[in-house]
């Protein structure tokens, strides 16, 4: 019976170490937020608001809710996420990725909000 045992334990052991690991956060970089975003769309939540938004590989973004759109500009610097409105002016947010998931950062606070990554210019679809 304590041969079982042990047999057990150790193909426990040597099993969980045999599997992959799973996916986990990484920090992009410039250039892996300029290539995750131009011409796809996130989905999240921000807040208390339901959002998509687009990232136009030419540097113009959409960010759209129940309330409208508004439309800024976006881009990659130094190994964060810049946009720019009219009306509230430029912020940017370190970046996180977890395979389709984007985790937004604000650097001054460590706020994280959620979204997912979707290929392509996404049609906004409600809750």
């Amino acid at each position: 019976m304590r041969a079982r045992l042990l047999f057990a334990a150790s193909l426990a052991c040597c099993l969980s170490t045999a599997l992959p690991s799973v996916a986990a956060e990484k920090k992009l970089t410039t250039e892996e937020i300029r290539s995750a975003f131009a011409g796809n769309t996130v989905h999240g939540m921000w807040g208390q608001t339901e959002y998509y938004s687009f990232f136009d590989p030419n540097g113009a973004t959409d960010y759209t809710t129940k309330r409208g759109t508004d439309r800024g500009h976006w881009r990659a610097a130094h190994d964060q996420y810049c946009s720019k409105w009219q009306m509230s002016g430029e912020s940017c947010y370190d970046i996180q990725r977890d395979g389709d998931r984007i985790i937004w950062i604000i650097p001054s606070s460590g706020t994280r909000y959620d979204s997912t990554l979707i290929p392509g210019q996404a049609t906004p679809a409600f809750q």
